[in-house]
């Protein structure tokens, strides 16, 4: 009973303490508020990422891509575990924007009908999501009015141009083609200048969706050995629509256009061609460069991704295909972004880690504090064990010192943490209102807000391991005081 009446004693008398107990609840919440900033980033841009590409991707690296996709796909969609399967080409092109913009970009088929059950891309559209729900939030929007809007950013998205067919007409009266006719495109915002103001909002250029784009992309036959201009094909289109994804090497340089489309410009679609030796006609089937598969909430991503792989290798076999230098492969949606997530990954880590060790401070600063107060209460150690008190009973008040400092120094490092990360856009806002401090620029960062949720099972390692770091910290001045011999305690002056 004496041991916790002296530690609650020195606890609330030795203000020399204290010091130390500001130390671990400073150190304790300036981790707490990096690991989970960071830590939040590291969230937001992995369900960017899973959001694009879906659960599982089945690709191949040649801008060729593979046949018989129309087969794995039936048999993957057969699967209980999986929800849908559809087909995405990727290549790359030479955008004309209304004769401003004129740039290399990457371009994406989607079969966007498709896509709905399988990506997040439709959240990441402006006018056919971010817009509606705007509005259906509005206070001022009828209740009748707020259902529409919701209905329709619940649809799949779609190619569909925005305005009628007589109005395209009227923007280019002089054309000598039906321009109406021309198919729906999707630009990523960065590629038409979208970019947010300093207060964070989002500038759109003026008449974004009255502009007419001319994509030029290289054909690729099966048999392809060699780049040629002269395969050039050229298309007009209409944008419909923008996309935000948060992810800066789509956002930057991608346009999205139909899948059909594309693959006809790509002859990528079924060809029909003669044998140049035999003269026989051939029928070359349909190609995609990737398939992208969503599972059903709760599957198994990994053992889904062996069944898929399994699914794959047998219609290969069957089709007798063979690409020994660039496989179709099958990856996860975290493999297949590994480069992008495991960077950030790492960022998370180092950062974490300078931190730490800028927090080891606090246990060389109990340790000096303790060891004072050691040295200052020798007399008293000497008539605490001269009435009976044993060595290891003198270690444990001052290892109990140290683990209350712990305590109530992570206890309260975890309030503040707490209180900072959940009100941290608002007082980042307070200091540029206020001190013209701005650390989080939203025309630099794709993420509209600063990340304010804390991890759980991150909050109670970061506690632990600062309960336990005070009790090290104290562990050889408790030492130092077990070994005092009475008399010569008694003795000290």
């Amino acid at each position: 009973m004496y041991k916790l009446h002296l530690i609650l004693k020195y606890l609330r008398k030795r203000r020399i303490a204290w010091v130390s107990l500001i130390a671990v609840t400073l150190c304790t919440a300036m981790v707490l508020v990096v690991i989970s900033v960071m830590g939040g980033w590291l969230r937001m841009f992995k369900e960017s990422f899973h959001d694009i590409t879906g659960d599982i991707v089945i690709s191949r690296r040649s801008l060729t891509g593979f046949p018989h996709y129309q087969q794995m796909i039936e048999r993957i969609e057969q699967l209980p575990e999986v929800a849908a399967a559809a087909p995405a080409l990727q290549t790359f092109g030479l955008v004309n924007i209304n004769n401003s913009i004129r740039d290399g970009v990457q371009v994406i088929g989607l079969p966007l009908e498709k896509i709905q059950n399988i990506t997040g891309f439709r959240r990441s559209l402006h006018r056919q999501y971010e817009q509606l729900i705007e509005l259906a939030n509005d206070p001022r929007t009828a209740a009748a009015e707020r259902a529409e809007l919701l209905k329709r950013a619940r649809a799949p998205a779609t190619f569909d141009k925005p305005y009628p067919p007589e109005f395209y007409r009227k923007l280019m009266p002089e054309a000598k083609v039906d321009v109406a006719r021309w198919p729906g495109m999707i630009v990523g915002a960065g590629v038409v200048g979208i970019g947010k103001n300093e207060k964070g909002q989002i500038e759109r250029p003026e008449g974004l969706y009255r502009a007419w784009v001319k994509l030029a992309v290289l054909g690729l036959s099966d048999e392809s050995t060699s780049l040629d201009v002269s395969d050039k094909v050229e298309r007009a289109y209409w944008i419909v629509d923008d996309s935000r994804t948060k992810v800066w090497q789509y956002d930057s340089s991608t346009v999205y256009v139909p899948f059909d489309v594309l693959q006809r410009d790509l002859r990528m679609d079924e060809q029909t061609v003669t044998d140049a030796t035999t003269g026989r006609t051939i029928i070359e089937p349909a190609r995609t460069t990737e398939i992208r598969v969503g599972l059903k909430p709760g599957a198994d991503l990994w053992a889904a991704r062996e069944k898929i792989a399994s699914i794959v290798d047998d219609v290969m076999a069957e089709r007798d295909m063979e690409f020994a230098m660039d496989p179709v492969v099958v990856k996860t949606w975290q493999q297949q972004n590994a480069k992008f997530i495991g960077a950030v990954e790492k960022e998370k880590v180092l950062v974490t880690f300078l931190f730490g060790i800028i927090s080891v401070v606090a246990i060389f600063l109990i340790f000096c504090i303790f060891y004072m107060i050691v040295v200052e209460k020798t007399k008293d150690i000497g008539i605490i064990k001269s009435v009976g008190a044993t060595s290891a009973g003198v270690a444990q008040i001052f290892l109990g010192y140290g683990l209350a400092i712990g305590i109530v120094g992570s206890g309260l490092g975890l309030l503040a943490g707490y209180l900072i990360v959940h009100n941290i856009n608002e007082l980042h806002t307070w200091m540029g209102r206020v001190m013209g401090v701005q650390v989080w620029n939203p025309e630099v960062y794709a993420f509209d807000i600063i990340p304010n949720t804390m991890n759980p099972p991150e909050v109670v390692v970061i506690v632990i391991v600062a309960v336990i770091a005070s009790v090290i910290g104290a562990l050889v001045p408790a030492m130092r005081a077990a070994r005092l011999h009475p008399v010569e305690a008694l003795r000290w002056e």
